[in-house]
């Protein structure tokens, strides 16, 4: 129900604000994501994934620097359980458990453009990430390790070349996605994403 209104209201948004823009731009992205779940029990450092789909390029003002720029996004990533996973939660690990986590998700940053001069766009904003699948079995039971929603801050910028995007952008995760019954350690996800989008209208 909270996501059906999530996106029911995201939605409203994007149609309310096409229905006043100056001009829409869509298209689509393609770009690769460096991930890390940091957090007690789990790896550290980034790894490498896979982010792509569709972008929307509201302009809010006649002079074009002002607008928002709604995505919706298919994410694959990755994470690995750390050698003091079992220590951490003694109580809970499953002994047989996998060392590799696959994780595919729905991403959906809302974020505000500015574009100081036109080939150069910075991006500020939020993203939501409901993960739909996680290939895990860390716990006993077959309980899930992770919650499945997750909210993050969001920094970029990207350069435009004609109906180009080249597209640079961090997210650092607010949401504390473990899942884990107590002991209870805080797990925040970190992305940097590098790619390219182009912009049919």
């Amino acid at each position: 129900m909270k996501k059906g209104l999530l996106l029911a209201g995201i939605l409203a948004v994007i149609t309310g604000t096409a229905a006043n823009a100056q001009r829409v731009n869509y298209g689509l992205k393609a770009t690769l994501m460096f991930s890390n779940i940091k957090g007690e029990g789990l790896e550290s450092g980034f790894k490498p994934g896979f982010q792509g789909g569709a972008f929307f390029e509201f302009n809010l003002t006649k002079d074009k620097k002002w607008g928002i720029q709604p995505e919706l996004l298919f994410t694959q990533s990755s994470a690995k359980k750390g050698t003091d996973f079992s220590r951490r939660y003694v109580t809970h690990h499953n002994t047989s458990a996998r060392e590799k986590i696959s994780m595919s998700a729905a991403t959906v940053p809302l974020l505000v453009r500015y574009s100081p001069i036109p080939a150069l766009t910075f991006n500020l904003g939020a993203q939501y990430t409901y993960m739909y699948f996680i290939d895990e079995n860390l716990l006993k039971g077959n309980r899930d390790a992770f919650k499945k929603s997750d909210v993050g801050a969001v920094a970029g910028a990207q350069v435009n070349v004609g109906n180009v995007r080249f597209i640079g952008r961090y997210v650092m995760g607010l949401s504390n996605i473990n899942n884990v019954p107590a002991p209870q350690y805080d797990w925040k996800t970190n992305q940097i994403t590098v790619g390219i989008g182009v912009a049919f209208k």
